[in-house]
């Protein structure tokens, strides 16, 4: 018992320190294996739509409910580990696919070679955010007194996910907010934030499916696209409003001023890095690259800083051709607004000149559901699985 509290209170050293969640869970998946029996260990969290989703995963072969792999937790059994915050123990999946015949995620849970595990809930501030969950290709691995093991690694990633995730939703939610309020200063809707940060998701998304990208866009990755595209324009702030919401053509001198925002806008989420650093990683990362580089080209003759091809980061690619359909698609003081096909086509006009041709043909295989966002946006539809 004794070596099971010295990697406990290693484990709570790198949360001290504010190692991420994947290397916490590194350590977890390497120290444990005297005190339990286990081929898998994974972190299912539950989002605001009312879904559990596979968050991270350690496994000794390859996995099928891989980061992102999402299902309505009423619809699993993981439902009432969450709901009444008690642990569950499955002896036999096996047989336990007989009794819920219509479980979406048991068949891959059995494909991967899993036969027993034991699920134990996450809390946070009394609330009930998610599940550990460890896995065996044995049957009966798991029993009664495994239980106090599992609770107290349970909390400590309970710990890390309130140091990490949760204080990192707080930090970016004040920060986009903030982004919003400047984009309502020259935005004759107020809704051009959320709909770029949906063209971005679903472009990143079509992105994923091309070979070149699929070891680079992962769920976490379309998910923090999502999140930091918002953040393009905050460098806005720093520029007066005479030039800012002037209604007519900039001069040469005030659009020289104008291109300022893209490095004022990396300055303000560079500090922000610097006040919330944690070891091996910073929240604003991709955020300062989408702000420095969402007024680039493909060709090179964009700004600040003139890169052109790859050399400009992924993000800022993807956020550059959300950014422009969204501006081409809405009514501005000095222009009226495309339709959806004429905007299309521009963009596809412009492919290897403005923008990354990967890019385009990722938005033309998604046309289908970028019109969806366009047009039912302001209806309120749902668009948490486009």
């Amino acid at each position: 018992m004794s070596d099971f509290y010295f990697n406990l209170v290693k484990v709570y050293r790198l949360i001290n320190e504010g190692s991420s969640i994947d290397t916490i869970l590194d350590s977890i998946y390497t120290s444990f294996r005297t005190f339990l029996d286990y081929d898998r260990i994974g972190i299912a969290l539950l989002d605001n739509q009312g879904k559990i989703f596979s968050y991270a995963v350690r496994s000794k072969k390859s996995t099928f409910l891989n980061p992102g792999y999402a299902v309505n937790v009423s619809e699993t059994s993981l439902y009432h580990v969450i709901k009444n915050k008690k642990p569950r123990i499955i002896d036999q999946y096996t047989n336990y696919l007989e009794s819920v015949p219509q479980s979406k995620s048991t068949p891959l849970i059995l494909k991967e070679g899993i036969q027993s595990s034991i699920a134990y809930p996450l809390t946070s501030a009394g609330e009930s955010i998610g599940v550990l969950l460890f896995a065996s290709s044995k049957t009966n691995a798991y029993h009664e007194d495994h239980l106090e093991y599992i609770k107290m690694i349970s909390e400590n990633i309970s710990i890390a996910l309130e140091k990490n995730l949760l204080a990192d939703d707080l930090i970016l939610g004040a920060i986009t907010g903030f982004a919003k309020i400047v984009e309502a200063k020259d935005s004759d809707t107020g809704l051009h934030i959320e709909r770029m940060q949906n063209y971005s998701k679903i472009i990143a998304k079509s992105l994923s499916k091309m070979n070149t990208y699929k070891d680079v866009i992962d769920f976490r990755y379309i998910n923090d696209i999502f999140r930091f595209s918002p953040v393009h324009d905050i460098g806005k702030a720093g520029i007066a409003d005479g030039i800012l919401l002037k209604p007519g053509k900039l001069t040469p001198e005030e659009f020289e001023v104008m291109k300022m925002h893209t490095t004022i806008g990396a300055g303000i989420l560079t500090k922000a890095n610097y006040g919330i650093h944690k070891k091996e990683r910073h929240l604003f990362d991709m955020g300062i690259e989408i702000a420095l580089g969402h007024h680039e080209r493909f060709d090179g003759r964009g700004y600040p800083c003139g890169i052109s091809g790859k050399n400009i980061p992924l993000s800022a690619r993807i956020v550059i051709a959300a950014d422009i359909l969204d501006a081409l698609t809405s009514k501005r003081v000095y222009k009226s607004a495309f339709d959806i096909n004429t905007s299309m086509q521009l963009i596809k006009d412009e492919s290897d000149k403005i923008f990354d041709p990967d890019i385009v043909s990722a938005m033309l295989e998604a046309q289908e559901k970028i019109l969806m966002c366009y047009e039912q946006f302001n209806e309120s539809v749902d668009l948490s699985n486009i």
